[in-house]
């Protein structure tokens, strides 16, 4: 069937991928490690079929036959934004793409990204986030679910579908722009089973609550999307939105790969449809290095070690990967004149450990001065000035030379343009 054709069945694409898909963690991971190899035998034999990737194997001197785990996957080069830029943008307005969809990241790591999916990959990538409910616990046929507006959205002008009038899949979009009251006001009228929007969009409201005392409704669940939550986020989104938080971890580019449930101190990744790696320098597989991704429904025109722009830390376990923390972006650093750099996850301890410090961002304007944008606990035990000389004395300890510091204090730090907020803006 040709992409216009399949564009008509997308739905029943869904309908009929969801239940093919693992919904619960399982105990012994023996049959889903079995269909993930598999898999990626199958996506490796496509790929290679693929003027692009028939390259990037000769390259590598690698053929389909030697990849035969998600490990070995690792044998080809890493793909970066970069590449699938040119790579993709170069196709996007081919005649044979005309019935495909072409998503747009935010662009919050560099240049947006246009990524093209077929029809039948869409409806996968779908059916993938309503398992990660699933899998969380929560029922979308029968439960109720509220998100953010997103330009991808066919039905964020707020009309029932006629699914959602007979009760099922019932979804209503709250505006992430509004006025952080008229936000608590929908999410309390509606009520939803599960909510999810950018961590910074949902920041910017449970800050407002925790400062005025307003009461917000608790959903079972609730994903801070699209960006890294840090153990104090997640302190105070238990002490507004509840204690059902879910750390849903992927990217627009390739779906959501893992998930970190609420009782749990780590991500188990979905591995009958991604396989996620953690390599260093080099593309080889390591304890603690850079993410990247492959998801496994992408066969049309797949993104194979797709680097996402994380750094992570990953603990192997019978031949499973688990991900045990998200580090953070890899252009999140501060940088010194002799070219060195420090990461944000070294700086992160000194943050987690000062409960006071609700919100927070560094933009380093040259190789001396740190201006730091912070939001305080108005409950805090420390004042500004105290806080201010707890961040100077430990973060220099850290740093790899003194900064001088100065502090602007907010009540709620604004995002950047594409909605989500850097930790680090280095202006060097």
């Amino acid at each position: 069937m040709d992409a216009a054709g399949e564009k008509k069945w997308m739905n029943l694409y869904l309908f009929s991928d969801l239940p093919k898909m693992a919904h619960r963690i399982p105990k012994d991971f023996t049959h889903v490690m079995k269909l993930q190899n598999e898999r990626v035998q199958a996506l490796a034999r496509r790929a290679y079929e693929i003027p692009f990737y028939k390259e990037r194997f000769d390259r590598a001197g690698v053929s389909p036959e030697d990849i035969r785990t998600g490990d070995d996957l690792t044998k080809l080069p890493v793909l970066t934004k970069d590449e699938l830029r040119t790579w993709m943008g170069g196709l996007k307005d081919q005649p044979q793409y005309k019935d495909w969809i072409c998503d747009t990241t935010s662009g919050s790591t560099g240049k947006p990204v246009s990524v093209l999916f077929s029809p039948r990959e869409k409806a996968y990538m779908k059916a993938n986030w309503y398992r990660v409910m699933l899998v969380a616990g929560y029922n979308p046929l029968t439960g109720k679910t509220m998100s953010r507006i997103n330009a991808h959205d066919e039905n964020a002008g707020g009309r029932d579908t006629f699914l959602q009038r007979f009760g099922v899949f019932r979804h209503r979009f709250v505006n992430q722009y509004a006025s952080e009251q008229e936000i608590i006001d929908a999410i309390n009228a509606y009520r939803p089973d599960w909510l999810y929007m950018n961590k910074t969009e949902m920041m910017r409201f449970v800050l407002y609550a925790h400062r005025t005392g307003k009461k917000v409704w608790h959903p079972k669940f609730y994903d801070a999307i699209s960006e890294k939550v840090t153990e104090n986020d997640r302190k105070l989104f238990k002490e507004v939105l509840g204690p059902g938080i879910i750390d849903s971890y992927g990217t627009a580019e390739t779906g959501a790969a893992m998930i970190r449930l609420p009782d749990k101190d780590y991500y188990v990744v979905h591995n009958d449809s991604f396989v996620v790696n953690v390599v260093d320098d080099a593309g080889k597989l390591c304890q603690r290095g850079r993410v990247v991704i492959t998801p496994l429904y992408k066969t049309d025109l797949p993104l194979i070690n797709y680097e996402v722009g994380d750094r992570a830390v990953m603990k192997v376990k019978g031949g499973v990967h688990f991900i045990t923390e998200v580090e953070g972006r890899l252009n999140d650093y501060f940088r010194y004149e002799d070219g060195r750099v420090t990461s944000f996850f070294e700086v992160t301890p000194v943050i987690a450990h000062c409960a006071d410090i609700l919100q927070i961002r560094f933009i380093q304007k040259n190789y001396d001065l740190i201006h730091v944008q912070i939001v305080r606990d108005e409950k805090a035990r420390m004042t500004e000035k105290e806080l201010e000389t707890y961040l100077e004395t430990n973060l220099n300890q850290i740093f790899k030379k003194p900064f001088r510091f100065e502090f602007e204090w907010m009540k709620v730090i604004p995002p950047d343009k594409n909605g989500k907020l850097r930790m680090i803006v280095c202006e060097v």
